[in-house]
């Protein structure tokens, strides 16, 4: 979908500016952000409180488009809802809307087509990097969303991409939902742990909460499972989360994922365990999802599926409770969508 000059992703301040520019009164930006964020009109000659000559140059300047999808699955327990949006070049996003049993709804969107940091547990990595989405993009995903959904009651930067390797465009994405009153508390960023990208965030002031995607407490381990890693020590991960979190006062999450016999040791759970401790850390503990059948699609690897298992049950609650023993926050994650691989890590971006 070619989205070419979207109003989609411009602010208050840019619309304003815009309609002073070209004559009219700088309250007309404002009737504009409010169409097209809050009443989320897909034509500009509905937008009926403007003057017809400033739609008529809208129309001129702007395209106004949402996404729709070529492919939309539900799981069988209809709690998710996975969708495949296409964006041109034969590529596309996948973005995921989870429902829980309060009824509360979640958008997981994508902040970038595939993802270079490659960790060895996720299919979007596996299957490569193509680009950066843009912040209309990033934006339009929520708004086509809210038209299907109504309003989340939170945003996960948790689907395709490694969020704080397009941080311009993530923070004007999450500038703009503050803007559409979108509480800072109802926003999670997903990162495997940019430690410049950390920084910036936390001194952005857009105060997002942060899930930190980690692999393995163990050194060795986790540039094995996150190769990207190598470049951001924990030692320097745990100081730039302490930074996060003194500058925005936010609790961190760690969201581990356990791979059957690669990280889910005792070993393992005692380092989690010091990692979470020392930067004060809930951990999301996540059983492994199994990669989507590599046939139907481009670039992953066909051994990576067969060398990692989900892990068993009584070693999750073993590890668990170590964790528990040690005086750390846990819980497990629940799992939802893997039937349609709308769980983590199963998202992808070439649909056959």
């Amino acid at each position: 979908m070619d989205i070419t000059n979207s109003i989609i992703g411009l602010n208050h301040d840019t619309l304003r500016s815009y309609v002073q520019e070209r004559g009219f009164p700088e309250f007309h930006g404002n009737q504009v952000f409010k169409w097209v964020y809050g009443r989320r009109v897909d034509a500009f000659d509905l937008m009926t409180d403007l003057p017809k000559q400033l739609r008529m140059q809208l129309k001129r300047d702007f395209t106004l488009a949402y996404y729709n999808p070529s492919q939309t699955l539900q799981s069988r327990k209809k709690d998710t809802v996975k969708y495949f949006y296409p964006l041109g070049d034969d590529t596309g996003i996948e973005t995921v809307v989870l429902k829980d049993k309060d009824h509360r709804t979640t958008f997981c969107i994508s902040c970038q087509i595939g993802c270079p940091v490659g960790c060895i547990y996720c299919a979007t990595g596996s299957a490569g990097f193509i680009r950066n989405m843009e912040t209309g993009e990033i934006v339009t995903q929520v708004l086509s969303l809210m038209k299907e959904h109504g309003e989340p009651d939170s945003i996960l930067f948790m689907g395709m991409g490694e969020p704080l390797l397009n941080l311009e465009e993530v923070e004007g994405a999450i500038a703009l939902f503050h803007e559409m009153d979108f509480s800072p508390r109802r926003i999670t960023v997903s990162t495997c742990g940019i430690i410049r990208g950390i920084h910036h965030l936390a001194s952005s002031g857009l105060k997002p909460r942060l899930a930190v995607s980690l692999g393995s407490a163990l050194e060795s381990k986790r540039r094995k499972l996150i190769p990207f890693a190598r470049g951001n020590s924990l030692d320097q991960l745990r100081k730039a989360l302490l930074f996060y979190r003194e500058k925005t006062k936010r609790r961190i999450s760690i969201e581990y994922t356990l791979l059957g016999g690669l990280n889910d040791t005792d070993d393992d759970a005692r380092a989690l365990a010091s990692f979470a401790r020392a930067t004060r850390s809930h951990i999301n503990l996540i059983r492994y999802n199994p990669m989507p059948h590599t046939s139907r699609y481009r670039g992953i690897k066909g051994d990576i599926q067969k060398r990692i298992l989900p892990p068993q049950t009584a070693i999750v609650q073993n590890f668990r409770q170590l964790l528990v023993d040690r005086n750390v926050q846990v819980t497990e994650r629940y799992r939802r969508g893997s039937d349609i691989n709308a769980a983590c890590g199963q998202l992808l971006f070439k649909r056959t």
